[in-house]
C-alpha cells in the first residue's frame, strides 16, 4: 500500500510540474512575440508634425523610413538624437525618410522647445498609444527600419555605439536597394 501512494504521488507530481513548464513556456513564448513587431507592412497612420504638416506612412512608399520613438526624459533617446541627425542628413537625399515618434504624456511645448533645442531637422510627430500598441513598442528609444516597399525590417531596441554602427550600414543598405 505504501508504495502504491508513493507511486501515485510521484506521478501526480510529474503531472503537475509537466503543466507548470508548460505553462512558462508558453508565458515566455507569447512575451516574446509581442515585443516583435508584425512581419509584413508596418502599421499605416497619418499624423501630424508639430509644425502641422500630415505624415501619412503608406505614401512614403518607394522611399527607406525609420520610426524612432522617443521621449525627452530618456537618456538613451537623448544619446540617439545626435546620430540619429547626422543619419537623416547623410541619407536625405537618397530617399531615406526619418520621423521622430515621440511618446510623452502632457504638454506638446515641452517637445517643441526640446526638439528646438537639439535642433532636429527632421518630422516629429506626437504618437497617440493605439500607434505605439500597433508597432507593440514596449520600451524607447525603439526604432524601426522600414523598406521601400513599405515592410519592417527591423526593430532595434535601445541605442549604444555598436547599435548605432549598425543602423547606419542596415540604411545605407536598404537605401541602396532597388524597389
Amino acid at each position: 500500500m505504501l508504495i502504491h501512494n508513493t507511486k501515485r504521488s510521484f506521478l501526480t507530481w510529474v503531472v503537475i510540474f509537466s503543466f507548470c513548464m508548460g505553462g512558462v513556456f508558453l508565458l515566455f513564448h507569447c512575451s516574446k512575440e509581442k515585443s516583435q513587431p508584425t512581419p509584413g507592412l508596418a502599421p499605416d497612420f497619418t499624423l501630424k508634425t508639430l509644425e502641422g504638416q500630415e505624415i501619412t506612412l503608406s505614401q512614403l512608399k518607394g522611399k527607406v523610413v525609420l520610426l524612432d520613438f522617443w521621449a525627452t526624459w530618456c537618456g538613451p533617446c537623448r544619446e540617439s538624437i545626435p546620430h540619429l541627425i547626422q543619419l537623416y542628413k547623410n541619407y536625405r537625399e537618397s530617399g531615406f525618410v526619418l520621423v521622430g515618434m515621440n511618446v510623452d504624456k502632457g504638454d506638446v511645448e515641452v517637445v517643441r522647445r526640446f526638439v528646438k533645442s537639439m535642433d532636429i531637422p527632421y518630422p516629429v510627430v506626437t504618437a497617440p498609444e493605439d500607434v505605439v500598441r500597433s508597432y507593440r513598442v514596449t520600451g524607447i528609444p525603439a526604432t524601426f527600419l522600414i523598406d521601400k516597399e513599405g515592410k519592417i525590417r527591423e526593430k532595434i531596441a535601445g541605442f549604444n555605439s555598436a547599435i548605432a554602427q549598425q543602423l547606419t550600414a542596415k540604411v545605407a543598405d536598404l537605401a541602396s536597394e532597388k524597389p
